[in-house]
């Protein structure tokens, strides 16, 4: 771009010492001298010939345009593919740091917001990681090479340009500022609004049983008031900062041309000072457009502050270290296990209500081969203890042991493959009926799948369906029974 502004200097040099060399005798007259002293004076000054300027600056913009052409496909395609594959990694990385959480955190943490993260949160990051990345280091650089260039061609007037500079820039940091707190709020908002939206649609059934829609999308709406009132306010902060800005930058157009005119005038015959028309062109141009490219650097921030605040969101659960960690390989491994359960003066409560007692002072022994049921009222805690020996959650105080030794010794992953649960309430994944009965255990042959199906009296139901063990079973189960489930 400095280049392009030097050819169009050059040019412009070159249509007015054209002129005037036509026009010599007018102004040899105007001036009192003679045509040669004039047009001795006129070839010092002019850049050469007219017709050759001309082919230099087809020639030049040709070049840089071509340069230009290769220099942006290159950059772009680049940031792009390495945008893509650095959000594709993240991807992978917050699922499996959301499943390496422990069962208190998803107790105090909305699950659907793993969705929004997942989409939206992810997707802001990708774009302030991409190609925007590029375009802003490309207008930053050309603003200062601007600079340069418009300071070794005339640093009078570019100093009085800049003069507005400072008011611009802290213009802009306190905007920037802005934008990033209201963004993070705004993204917050959209958030629990998206939970509600995925949870009613996880229920259709119930919410179209119980004639609640009408309910559901009010509680959605009343969610998206605080999301909108969010995005206006963002919205108004960026109008402001961009009128602002461009405000002080016209500012200093009109002091430029001002300043610059005297600058010329006082450069004339008989003063011979180093301002022509091509070094106020040059400095007024280099200053424009690194005033410009500054200009459209700015939404760029704005990209790059919403994509710091997504980021914050998915760092967040990145960088927190779990409590219980399910892919931990510390904690022995038995070779043997007797089966020994105690629960030894347990105390507990959940993460989400810690002020409600649920176990206080629990102690029970379960001996090897001994069948046990826990008999109660809803609520008194039956559940927990089994929670409580996968250890999904520790207790506050005591402890619960397995052959005499506590859980909290034992490798998570090793315990949780030596207790087989059946829960209250069947859980089915979107796929076959021959990978749901899998899940947990790798490496088990198709014979021993349909053992397992047999063992569970589902085997002859599961052999009349049109794709048998094949059957997709939908999501969360919806195409079976909830007695097949």
């Amino acid at each position: 771009m400095p280049a392009m502004i030097i050819l169009f200097g050059d040019i412009t040099n070159a249509f007015v010492y054209s002129d005037l060399d036509i026009n010599i005798t007018v102004i040899a007259a105007q001036l009192n001298k003679s045509e040669d002293y004039v047009n001795a004076t006129l070839q010092d000054h002019m850049p050469g010939d007219f017709f050759t300027q001309v082919m230099r600056f087809g020639a030049g913009t040709a070049i840089i345009g071509g340069i230009q052409l290769l220099t942006g496909y290159v950059f772009v395609t680049c940031l792009n593919y390495a945008a893509e594959g650095q959000v594709h990694r993240i991807r992978t990385q917050f699922l499996r740091a959301t499943m390496r959480q422990e069962m208190g955190w998803f107790d105090t943490h909305k699950t659907n917001d793993f969705a929004s993260k997942v989409t939206e949160d992810l997707n802001k990051l990708q774009e302030g990681i991409g190609e925007k990345i590029g375009m802003f280091v490309f207008f930053f650089v050309t603003f200062i090479a601007s600079l340069i260039n418009a300071f070794v061609h005339g640093w009078e007037l570019t100093l009085v340009i800049m003069s507005v500079f400072p008011l611009l820039g802290i213009t802009s940091g306190i905007m920037a500022k802005i934008q990033s707190s209201l963004t993070s709020r705004e993204m917050a908002e959209y958030a629990k609004a998206g939970s509600i939206a995925e949870e009613v649609m996880g229920g259709i059934r119930t919410v179209l049983a119980f004639g609640g829609q009408e309910k559901e999308v009010q509680r959605y709406e009343s969610n998206l008031i605080h999301a909108r009132a969010a995005g206006i306010k963002r919205g108004l902060f960026t109008g402001i900062s961009m009128g602002l800005v461009w405000l002080i930058i016209y500012a200093s157009y009109s002091i430029a041309f001002w300043y610059g005119t005297g600058l010329i005038l006082e450069s004339r015959y008989p003063n011979d000072g180093e301002y022509d028309p091509a070094t106020l062109i040059v400095v007024f141009f280099s200053v424009l457009m690194g005033a410009m490219n500054m200009g459209q650097a700015a939404p760029f921030m704005e990209a790059f502050n919403i994509a710091r605040g997504a980021a914050a969101n998915v760092y967040e659960v990145l960088e927190r270290p779990s409590l219980i960690d399910p892919y931990s390989e510390e904690g022995i491994r038995p070779k043997d296990t007797n089966g020994f359960i105690e629960f030894r003066d347990v105390h507990f409560s959940y993460p989400a209500r810690p002020d409600v007692k649920v176990l206080q002072g629990l102690n029970l022994q379960v001996r090897p081969g001994q069948t046990v049921a826990l008999v109660g009222s809803s609520g008194c805690g039956k559940s927990t203890c089994v929670q409580l020996m996968q250890r999904f959650y520790d207790p506050a105080n005591g402890s619960v042991l397995l052959d005499s030794v506590p859980l909290r010794e034992h490798n998570i992953g090793w315990l949780r493959d030596q207790v087989g649960v059946v829960g209250q309430e069947p859980v089915l994944f979107a796929t076959t009926i021959e990978n749901n009965i899998r899940y947990g255990r790798d490496g088990l042959s198709f014979d021993q799948v349909v053992a397992a199906a047999r063992e569970a009296n589902a085997h002859d139901f599961i052999m009349k369906m049109p794709k048998q063990y094949q059957t997709q079973v939908g999501e969360r189960g919806s195409q079976m029974s909830g007695g097949q489930k």
